[in-house]
């Protein structure tokens, strides 16, 4: 599992979107088993086994998962900004076949979404799969995947507003106290006991309001699996 290389758009990485662990983890999932360096076709099939190997589950938890996830993922949808336009669209054509017999589901992506998975030669975010396969907050994976794409320079500078845009909580957590206390803090602990990164906040201020988030972050090279 070690070698299991997740990759997309910078774009796509920058979205706005919610969604729960388990989706999350389902279209993680689903990326690692396609070459994004090549045209990327529509239909991606992905088995408990898989499911429960990347993420250390039983075979029971991962098929309650991975359907549970196929049935949520329909209805979720995904705001993305480049150059030419923001764009809201979905992440799924259709409905997610479950074939309930051996354990898979076949999932068809958008065009739209596409896009952003396949032939990718440059701007992409790419990571190894272990290394937030012990993740247990979804907050915690979309962190990861916005730090990460700043690995070389360990540096990552974002406002709050932009921060909840991104994670789907613009609507939520109108004092920053509460935001960092039930995302931003348990989302670094567990990153920094969980992954390979270690992270450290700092806050910039506008006023008497704090304006903007600072994370300084570094790779641990002695990461280990638990899984």
């Amino acid at each position: 599992m070690k070698d299991l290389t997740v990759a997309k758009s910078n774009f796509l990485t920058e979205a706005s979107y919610r969604i729960t662990l388990q989706e999350q983890r389902l279209i993680i999932s689903c990326l690692n088993v396609i070459d994004s360096r090549s045209d990327v076709q529509k239909n991606v099939t992905i088995s408990a086994s898989l499911y429960a190997n990347n993420f250390g589950l039983t075979m029971k938890n991962a098929h309650r998962e991975l359907y549970n996830a196929a049935d949520r993922l329909y209805n979720r949808s995904i705001i993305v900004k480049d150059p030419e336009q923001t764009t809201e669209f979905r992440w799924i054509q259709k409905k997610i076949l479950k074939n309930q017999g051996d354990g898979q589901i076949t999932m068809t992506f958008t065009d739209e979404i596409l896009k952003y998975i396949s032939q990718l030669k440059g701007h992409f975010t790419s990571y190894k799969i272990h290394c937030v396969s012990n993740l247990k907050s979804v907050y915690s994976m979309r962190l990861y995947e916005l730090l990460i794409q700043f690995k070389s320079t360990g540096v990552r500078v974002i406002s709050v507003d932009e921060f909840k845009n991104l994670l789907g909580l613009e609507q939520m957590y109108s004092q920053f106290k509460f935001l960092k206390r039930d995302v931003i803090n348990p989302a670094i602990k567990e990153l920094n006991v969980k992954s390979d990164l270690n992270i450290e906040l700092k806050t910039l201020t506008k006023g008497r309001r704090i304006s903007s988030l600072v994370f300084n972050f570094k790779l641990c090279d002695q990461f280990q699996m638990d899984i």
